[in-house]
């Protein structure tokens, strides 16, 4: 059974979908819109810097936890303190009774 308390859903994040449209090359070209505004549980797991290829970036990882939404997709993202989080993985029913769903993702990106 898992136990989330009201006290634990305090942060407020937007879901966000990407708008339709794509370039010549098949990559999606529409802006972030946004699908809701909710609360949630915020569990930052860690961060990480990366050195590869010439290359140095940062990410950071977080792991959301929100009210039962069924129609949550893993080309959304999270945008929480004003920053997006990629949702990295598929969205899991915590327990399986359809009460809570959390959602792993990262922020950051490898810079050249």
């Amino acid at each position: 059974m898992i136990t989330i308390g009201a006290g634990d859903i305090d942060q407020r994040i937007t879901l966000q979908s990407r708008a339709a449209g794509v370039d010549v090359l098949g990559q999606a070209t529409g802006g972030w819109q946004d699908v809701g505004t909710v609360w949630a549980r915020a569990r930052p797991l860690r961060s990480r810097e990366l050195f590869a290829a010439g290359s140095v970036g940062s990410l950071a990882d977080v792991e959301f936890t929100i009210r039962w939404r069924s129609d949550v997709l893993t080309t959304w993202r999270v945008l929480w303190r004003g920053k997006p989080y990629e949702i990295t993985g598929e969205p899991i029913d915590l327990g399986g009774q359809r009460k809570w769903l959390q959602m792993l993702c990262t922020s950051g990106t490898a810079k050249s």
